[in-house]
């Protein structure tokens, strides 16, 4: 499992690899917009801090979505669709 810390003092901790940034925002009971749970809506925009690396690749429909918000490449993803998927420490904090 790989270390997720979502700023400022949201959440630090260990994730699966299957839970997406945003379930951990909402388990953790931190305010976040959210509506398709998929990548298409744009409204849970994240800001990868460090641990880019430690993240799935970004799928079609969440690369549209950046590029639509102007924000495509790193460090911007979508909370619903990032996952920590290596070893490491992925640190984040919500944009939106």
């Amino acid at each position: 499992m790989g270390r997720l810390v979502i700023e400022p003092d949201v959440f630090s901790g260990e994730v699966p690899p299957q839970k997406s940034i945003l379930m951990v925002l909402l388990e953790s009971r931190h305010p976040v917009h959210h509506s398709c749970r998929r990548g298409l809506c744009g409204q849970d925009l994240i800001r990868v801090i460090s641990g880019w690396e430690f993240l799935n690749a970004i799928q079609d429909h969440e690369d549209g979505t950046l590029e639509l918000l102007g924000a495509k490449g790193e460090p911007f993803r979508m909370a619903c669709c990032a996952k920590v998927v290596g070893e490491g420490e992925v640190v984040v904090s919500v944009v939106r």
